[in-house]
């Protein structure tokens, strides 16, 4: 899952973008946007942010700016202590060339002391995309964690892992839900990235463009593949 290897699946898969959201953290965002400078393949900065209720959120942003900006918040609501490799494996940084630059010390493997709301807040805040990951989950979902979707929250999507009709029959609430349903391959190994995608109908691979796309404003709109 190094940047070189992670942007050569993703164009052999036919990916136009994809998005870096390690758990709790942003520090290798840049090693595979810089590994896909030279490439088609469009790379956004992000994040899977464990909740205090045990929720992960999905947070893409614009930049790496923002996306850093939000990590020093995330580090600061993370439990105290350092990173057992043993336990957890070892979290190294690397840089484009897959040059390991530091290993990440902090408990990114826990949840943090981060309300769901909190979260969203700051993200809406950096101008960025904030949904619930893999909603029809058992676990580390945000229909486990909460029992239900909050409505007076301004999330941009809901993520599924399972296909659409086995999603509506699991929670039939989805079959006329106002989000925008999408499907990611949540890669934790190289060979399920391109697993599950989204089409987004979209004019640049932008943030901006994007967002438009899940809010389906200006013509823009998204569709599940082989869905």
């Amino acid at each position: 899952m190094g940047p070189i290897n992670i942007v050569r699946k993703a164009l052999a898969c036919q990916l136009d973008m994809i998005a870096i959201t390690d758990h709790n953290s942003a520090q290798n965002v840049a090693g595979v946007i810089d590994a896909a400078r030279e490439t088609t393949l469009t790379v956004i900065p992000g994040m899977e942010v464990y909740s205090r209720e045990e929720a992960h959120m999905i947070c893409l942003f614009a930049t790496i700016d923002h996306a850093a900006h939000f990590q020093d918040v995330i580090y600061d609501h993370l439990p105290t202590g350092n990173n057992d490799p043993d336990w957890y494996g070892n979290q190294y940084v690397v840089d484009g060339q897959e040059n390991i630059v530091e290993e990440c010390q902090k408990l990114l493997a826990m949840p943090t002391n981060l309300h769901v709301h909190e979260i969203v807040s700051f993200v809406i805040d950096l101008g960025g995309i904030v949904y619930p990951a893999h909603i029809d989950r058992r676990a580390n979902s945000m229909l486990s964690a909460l029992g239900f979707i909050p409505g007076n929250y301004p999330l941009d999507a809901l993520e599924i892992a399972l296909p659409l009709e086995s999603a509506v029959q699991r929670h039939g609430f989805l079959k006329s839900s106002p989000f925008s349903l999408i499907r990611s391959s949540d890669a934790h190994m190289i060979e399920q990235l391109g697993s599950k995608v989204t089409w987004f109908y979209m004019q640049a691979p932008t943030l901006t463009e994007l967002k438009k796309a899940l809010q389906r404003q200006d013509g823009r709109r998204t569709s599940l593949a082989n869905e």
